[in-house]
Parts: structure tokens; C-alpha cells; sequence
């Protein structure tokens, strides 16, 4: 009975691999959005403790991307391909703010911390990398690796207020700065007809970050961010349109 069922496997297998071998890749691009959550640092809300602050905690939210993608395949089932997406993550909250207050009260030995904050992180994100496609009949699952450009359009602006200091406001800035980024995922796509489809993927995107400017620190007690590193998971649906 092992035998048979052995001899079952193997003619599947070789089944499945000429099926895929007798299906080319098409070319396409598509149109996505969905859900991108923070992960990592970047997703963590929590400043630290005295002598040791956390430096690269974001405080980032669940937000969204939206986005243009595509692929020319050279072979078939290796191809070329890129995304331009924008993605935003929120800012402090409230409750971000009042823990962020506590601490430079903590750091600074004064009786009370006022912070205030507004802007969001927001960023355009340009990656290109290979693409490895299987079609077979209606369905074609994608596996990509990309790297490119993480272009920050804003981050969260935070003002600081000490009592009873001579230097008493300080700022985190919003940062405009560049990064590089890189971006790995799977996905697969549906055909709707001959040349529409639609699409479903989830992508992981992580960057040692973008630099972050600070304005009147006279010292580094406290929370001090530099450079924010940025991690996500895009969980994206979409319509493609192939040739």
C-alpha cells in the first residue's frame, strides 16, 4: 500500500510540474490598496525608562497604501517588476502623548511635562526587484523581492514643554528625508478574463529609516530620536490588467 501511495505522489508531482511548465507568465499591471500595519519598533508605544529610553519606537498606527504595480517577464516565469505606493501610519495619540509627558518629567526632574503633537507619518514608497510567477489555468501566485526608495513625506511633530526651565520647549521635526528600503512578499492573481484579474497579496517592508531632526535639544536626557526605522505588512487587494 506505501508503494502505491509513493507511486501516487510521484505522478502527481510530475503532473503538477508539466501542468505549471505548459503556463507563461503574463505581462501586467495593476492597481492595489488595503491595510498597512506597523510591526517591529516601529509599532511599539513605549518610551522607555530613565537611563534607558527607547530611541527608535515609532508609535506608528494600523493606516493604509495604495498603489501602481507591475511586471515584464523575460522569461516565463521570471520577470522584472516595481510598485510605487503610498502609505500612511498615524501619529501620537493622546494616551502616546501623555506617556511621552511622564517620561521627560521622569528624564528632566521637573514636576510636570506638557507634550504636544500633530502630523502623521506619511511616505511614497519606489522599490523594483524580480519577480517569480506560476500560472496555472485562472491562477498565477507571485513571490517578489524588491528594494528602492522610502521618500518621507511627513512624520509626527512633537513640541515639549518643561516646567521650570530656562530652556523649557524643545521639538521632534517632521522629517522629509530618504531611505532605502527593502520589500519581500507573495501574492496571487485571478483572472477574470483574458486581460483582467484580480489581485491579492500581503508584502513585509522594513528600513533602517528616515533622519529625524531635532529642534533646542540641549541635552539627550529622555526620548531622542535621530533616525526612525520603519517596518510593515501590506495586506493589499486590487484589479490587474495583463497582456
Amino acid at each position: 500500500m506505501k508503494k502505491y501511495k509513493a507511486i501516487f505522489s510521484v505522478f502527481f508531482f510530475l503532473t503538477t510540474i508539466t501542468s505549471l511548465a505548459q503556463w507563461k507568465a503574463k505581462n501586467f499591471i495593476g492597481f492595489t490598496s488595503g491595510l498597512s500595519s506597523p510591526v517591529g519598533d516601529f509599532s511599539k508605544a513605549d518610551p522607555g525608562a530613565f537611563n534607558n529610553w527607547n530611541n527608535s519606537t515609532g508609535f506608528a498606527k494600523t493606516g493604509f497604501s495604495v498603489g501602481v504595480e507591475g511586471a515584464y517577464y523575460f522569461l516565463p516565469k521570471i520577470g522584472l517588476g516595481g510598485s510605487i505606493y503610498y502609505s500612511e501610519h498615524g501619529g501620537f495619540s493622546k494616551n502616546d502623548a501623555a506617556k511621552l509627558g511622564d517620561s521627560y518629567t521622569d528624564a528632566f526632574g521637573v514636576d510636570q511635562s506638557t507634550v504636544s503633537t500633530t502630523g502623521s507619518y506619511r511616505s511614497l514608497n519606489v522599490m523594483v526587484g524580480p519577480y517569480f510567477s506560476f500560472p496555472l489555468k485562472k491562477f498565477t501566485i507571485d513571490m517578489r523581492v524588491m528594494g528602492g526608495l522610502l521618500k518621507s513625506i511627513s512624520t509626527p511633530v512633537m513640541t515639549v514643554e518643561l516646567e521650570d526651565q530656562t530652556e523649557a520647549t524643545f521639538k521632534q521635526l517632521s522629517s522629509p528625508a530618504s531611505a532605502f528600503g527593502w520589500q519581500v512578499g507573495a501574492g496571487f492573481r485571478y483572472a477574470l478574463t483574458d486581460k483582467l484579474g484580480l489581485t491579492f497579496r500581503s508584502d513585509y517592508f522594513s528600513s533602517n529609516g528616515v533622519s529625524v531632526e531635532n529642534q533646542n535639544r540641549a541635552n539627550t536626557a529622555g526620548r531622542l530620536v535621530t533616525r526612525q526605522p520603519m517596518a510593515w505588512v501590506n495586506s493589499s487587494v486590487g484589479i490587474s490588467f495583463s497582456w
